[in-house]
């Protein structure tokens, strides 16, 4: 991550990122991993099933970064939104992509698009713009790494809300809450080269996570991706979530660990811990073998 951020955990040594490709409930839901070390990234993709077990499998094995036109030139990718109205569109989905440009020491987005079919081809959509210049609600964060959608405010008032996970200077976890206008598609890309149909909104200024997701991510350490439960969305008045994070105690070797939670759908989104911490390379020894 980051070498000026003495307080992380390891931020220049490993990365996670995953987000859907297919959204489909009905069958499995696809999702595109980005991972590895700095000059050393790979992606794949892999399916979780909406089975009870969430059956996982790997859907297209590794390949490098830089194979991907939509990657190249990425050296530290940090997290990514879905672009309110542009998923499963045309036979793919498009993402904000966020990265720190580790030659500027700049924070920077790009937008791009994942087709859902083999070979998964990632594109670029625009450029590479600075963060600070065309993001509102992230202009005081410093180091993004995941988000969240807000269980039951996605589509409400034409915007789409998300939980935005990010650490400070000082190694400290914090939240904000921002939404995104959900704008009339574009299929020339009028207007949203420059993100000017997607206004961005700071809902909730940034909190301590310690303090306010007590019960869900209390003793978390080196956050590193949240990443929705298929099957599992407003379900029973809750969505549940993945929390991937690299477990990091005094005196322990650092390793891959993930926790299942749940965010109540209702006004007071009450988080509670669904199972506890547990290594991804016993459960999750399909799909994300060698992701450390």
């Amino acid at each position: 991550m980051h070498t000026d951020n003495p307080g992380l955990l390891a931020p220049s040594e490993a990365t996670l990122l995953m987000f859907a490709t297919d959204m489909d409930p009905e069958t499995r839901k696809l999702v595109h991993v980005t991972y590895g070390a700095q000059g050393n990234g790979k992606r794949r993709i892999i399916s979780i099933g909406t089975d009870a077990a969430h059956t996982d499998a790997v859907v297209a094995a590794d390949r490098p970064w830089a194979d991907s036109p939509g990657l190249k030139g990425v050296t530290s990718p940090l997290m990514t939104l879905p672009v309110p109205g542009r998923d499963l569109v045309d036979g793919g989905s498009e993402h904000y992509l966020f990265w720190h440009d580790e030659g500027t020491k700049q924070l920077k987005y790009r937008t791009v698009r994942t087709v859902h079919g083999a070979p998964y081809t990632i594109t670029p959509v625009t450029d590479d713009r600075a963060v600070s210049a065309h993001w509102e609600a992230l202009k005081d964060v410093v180091w993004p790494v995941t988000s969240m959608p807000v269980p039951g405010r996605q589509g409400v008032d034409g915007r789409n809300e998300s939980y935005l996970f990010h650490y400070d200077t000082e190694g400290r976890l914090w939240y904000s809450t921002i939404s995104i206008g959900r704008h009339p598609d574009h299929s020339d890309h009028t207007d949203r080269a420059d993100h000017a149909d997607h206004t961005d909104v700071l809902v909730t200024e940034a909190r301590p996570v310690a303090d306010w997701w007590q019960a869900s991510l209390k003793g978390i350490g080196q956050l590193m991706e949240i990443h929705p439960v298929p099957g599992r969305q407003n379900a029973g008045g809750a969505s549940e979530f993945y929390v991937f994070h690299q477990d990091g105690r005094p005196g322990t070797a650092r390793k891959l660990t993930y926790r299942r939670i749940a965010v109540a759908t209702d006004a007071e989104h009450a988080d509670t811990l669904v199972t506890e911490d547990r290594p991804v390379a016993d459960w999750w020894s399909t799909s994300l073998k060698g992701v450390a």
